[in-house]
């Protein structure tokens, strides 16, 4: 349910596509450049149609079951897509560094397997669930259009592995790769993007390195946050009144996952879950340079999103926030089939 996929692709995808490269910046204030990339004419504040068949049919104050197995099935993807048309180099690294060993596929086009600039990407998943293979033709066409080497990073998984384990095993992959190459940068989406954060934090703050960039898909950036709160009003997100009650529900689940994947990810631990490392939203936003993040119009998690891109704004003046019409969370599901995602890693690609 939370992380439906389609094999189907998208009724004028090339004609989408190619109206949404074109879509010029949104604005340009408080050190943030947005692009609001709506769907177009009577089709604004709708649910893009694939998306829509994932949550129409939720019903009224919908239960998300919390045992773990149910869970895990629940992030399983699959008809993505590959977009790619360079010949691609893909392998299995096993990185040892910091006592830890942890396991990324590497990703890159074969006339850039020397690029002096990585990506290391960090899955979604709720901290619980998900794999490096659930993004795999995803990270493929970030590696080509950003002509950067991407690592796949396989981090640990709550509850058997809890905070900060995942968070460790991100830190290892930098050190490990840091000789290796002039800049890297950091991307994930959904908890990978908290993931990645807290690495960056770590890198900066221990001496290991500034990281570069930070690419961050639908983050999730605060945990124990206030469900009746400003970062949960749905009612200030703009729909069709037909389709608000359908993305009411939504919300509703999300708020119960929110709070689910926390438990797990903290798993009984006594912890100030205001801490930086797993709220970035309340870390130093000066840690953070050369940010974008790229966002569904009716995801959970945009509200806070928004007010990161606007903290890490005013602090460093190179933000990039991208937000896109039609659609919700955990869009990279959709690669090959929604051109929107499409549009999302080339911008991504292009501001890495």
């Amino acid at each position: 349910m939370l992380n439906d996929t389609t094999t189907e692709r998208s009724t004028d995808y090339t004609k989408e596509l190619a109206r949404l490269r074109l879509l010029a910046q949104t604005s340009q204030e408080n050190g943030a450049t947005s692009w609001l990339k709506d769907r177009a004419g009577q089709d604004l504040h709708t649910y893009e149609p694939l998306v829509w068949e994932t949550v129409a049919d939720l019903p009224e104050n919908p239960h998300l079951d919390s045992d773990l197995f149910s869970l895990r099935q629940g992030t399983e993807t699959s008809g993505q897509v590959d977009l790619t048309t360079h010949e691609m180099k893909v392998e299995m690294r096993q990185i040892v560094a910091m006592n830890r060993r942890v396991r990324a596929i590497r990703v890159a086009r074969m006339d850039h397997l020397n690029a002096d600039k990585a990506i290391l990407y960090f899955h979604g998943g709720a901290y619980y669930g998900g794999t490096p293979e659930d993004v795999l033709v995803a990270m493929r066409y970030l590696a080509e259009q950003s002509q950067c080497v991407v690592y796949n990073v396989d981090y640990a998984l709550a509850p058997e592995q809890p905070y900060p384990a995942g968070i460790l095993d991100g830190l290892a992959v930098v050190a490990a790769l840091k000789p290796d190459y002039r800049e890297i940068s950091l991307s994930g989406d959904s908890a990978g993007a908290s993931i990645a954060l807290a690495v960056s934090q770590l890198c900066r703050s221990m001496g290991i390195c500034t990281i570069d960039s930070h690419l961050l898909f639908y983050p999730t950036l605060i945990q124990g946050s206030d469900h009746h709160g400003k970062l949960w009003d749905d009612r200030t997100i703009d729909i069709v009144p037909e389709q608000r009650p359908a993305m009411h529900r939504f919300y509703q689940l999300f708020e119960q996952l929110d709070t689910i994947m926390t438990n797990y990810y903290v798993d009984g631990q006594a912890l100030d879950l205001t801490a930086p490392l797993l709220s970035p939203l309340l870390a130093d936003p000066q840690s953070f340079k050369r940010t974008t993040v790229l966002i569904g119009e009716f995801d959970p998690f945009r509200l806070q999103a928004e007010a990161f891109i606007k903290q890490v704004g005013l602090a460093n003046g190179d933000a990039h926030y991208i937000r896109y019409g039609g659609m919700s969370h955990a869009f990279l599901n959709f690669t090959g089939n929604v051109p929107a995602v499409q549009d999302a890693l080339e911008m991504a690609a292009k501001l890495v």
